[in-house]
C-alpha cells in the first residue's frame, strides 16, 4: 500500500496531513512527498519524518506531474493520492484495502468525505450520505458515471486505487493544471467496476488550503486552464453509449469550472464560448443561470456577468483568509 502525497509552498499544513496517513490503522508501506518546487520549508517538514517518508523532488510542473514522479516509485498493490492540505480519518485505508480484497472485480473505491468550510463548517458529501436509508453500505457501483452525475461523489484524497490499472491505463495527464483528476477519475472508470463507501473518511480543509496560498497557486493554474476538448480526449473515446447522458452532466460541471476559471485568469472570451458550446450541460445554479443569459445577450451583458464572478471570487478570498487566520 503506497501513498503519495504532492507538495507546493505546503509548510503549514504538510505536517497534519503526514500525520493522518502515520495515524492510519492500517499502514502503508510507502509514503512518498512530492516536492513539487516549493520555496518555503515544505522539504524541511517532510524530512523531519525520518525514513518514514521517501522524499523526491521535482521543479514545478503541477500535482498531475508530482502525482506522476510518486507513481513511477511506488512497489505496492495499491495505491492513493493524498493533497498536502488535506487528511485522513485513522480507517481511511483499512476500509479501503478491505474492500479491494473482498471486491476482486472493483478497480478503485472512494469514500465519502468532509469538507470544512473557511467559516468553519462542516459538510458530509456526497448529499446522499446524510439521507437515512439512502445507501445502507460499501457496494460496487453498477453505473459509476450515473453515481458520480448524481453524487459528484469522488474527491482525489477519497480514492484507493489497484496499482496494475494504473499500470495499465497510464499516468495522469500533467498538461491538465486544472481538473487533471477528475479527468483520471473519469479514464480509470472506463477499465472497469468502482466501489464506494459511504463512510466520511477523508477531510477537505478550506482554512488549511488558505493557509497554504492556495489561491495565489490557484490563480497561476486558471491561466493555463484547458479546453473542455482537451480534457474529454482520453475519456469520450472509451464511453459506452449508455454512459454518456450521465457524462454530459459531469463534463457540464466540468466546463463550468473552465468558464469560470477562464474568466478569472483573464480569458473572458474562451470563457464566452465554453457556456455557449457547453450551457446546456452545466448545473442549473444561479451563477451558470447568469453566464447562460449573459453568453446569449453578449456585449456589454457578458461583460457585466464577468465582473458579477470577480467579485464572487473576492467575496470567497476574504472569507477563507479570515477563517485562516482564525484558525491560526
Amino acid at each position: 500500500m503506497a501513498v503519495i502525497v504532492p507538495a507546493y509552498n505546503a509548510e503549514a499544513s504538510l505536517g497534519d496531513c503526514l500525520n493522518s496517513v502515520m495515524s492510519q490503522s492500517f499502514f502503508p508501506s510507502q509514503v512518498i512527498v512530492v516536492d513539487d518546487g516549493s520555496k518555503d520549508g515544505t522539504r524541511m517538514v517532510a524530512r523531519s519524518f525520518g525514513d518514514r517518508v521517501t522524499c523526491l523532488e521535482q521543479d514545478n510542473q503541477g500535482q498531475g506531474a508530482a502525482r506522476n514522479l510518486g507513481i513511477a516509485h511506488v512497489d505496492a498493490d495499491y495505491l492513493a493520492f493524498l493533497d498536502a492540505d488535506d487528511y485522513w480519518l485513522p480507517s481511511f485505508l483499512e476500509r479501503g484495502v478491505e474492500f479491494l480484497d473482498r471486491h476482486p472485480e472493483a478497480i478503485a473505491v472512494s469514500t465519502a468525505f468532509v469538507v470544512r468550510a473557511a467559516d468553519g463548517r462542516e459538510v458530509v458529501r456526497p448529499e446522499a450520505v446524510n439521507v437515512p436509508h439512502e445507501l445502507s453500505g460499501p457496494r460496487v457501483l453498477g453505473d459509476f458515471f450515473g453515481f458520480w452525475a448524481a453524487q459528484d461523489h469522488v474527491r482525489t484524497g477519497t480514492v484507493l486505487i489497484r496499482k496494475a490499472v494504473v499500470d495499465g491505463a497510464g499516468p495522469q495527464r500533467a498538461d491538465l493544471r486544472i481538473s487533471q483528476d477528475l479527468e483520471y477519475w473519469g479514464y480509470l472508470a472506463t477499465f472497469g467496476a468502482w466501489g464506494f463507501i459511504p463512510e466520511p473518511l477523508w477531510v477537505g480543509n478550506s482554512r488549511a488550503a488558505a493557509a497554504t496560498g492556495w489561491l495565489t497557486k490557484y490563480r497561476a493554474r486558471r491561466r493555463l486552464c484547458p479546453t473542455v476538448e482537451s480534457w474529454e480526449q482520453r475519456i469520450v473515446p472509451r464511453l459506452e453509449p449508455h454512459q454518456w447522458p450521465s457524462f454530459r452532466i459531469v463534463r457540464g460541471r466540468v466546463a463550468a469550472n473552465f468558464a469560470h476559471s477562464k474568466i478569472l485568469g483573464g480569458a473572458p472570451d474562451e470563457a464566452l464560448e465554453i457556456v455557449r458550446k457547453y450551457g446546456d450541460e452545466m448545473p442549473a445554479n444561479r451563477l451558470t443561470k447568469l453566464l447562460k443569459s449573459a453568453a446569449r445577450a453578449g456585449g456589454g451583458a457578458w461583460r457585466a456577468a464577468c465582473l458579477v464572478v470577480h467579485a464572487k471570487e473576492l467575496s470567497k478570498v476574504g472569507m477563507m483568509q479570515l477563517g485562516a487566520r482564525f484558525s491560526a
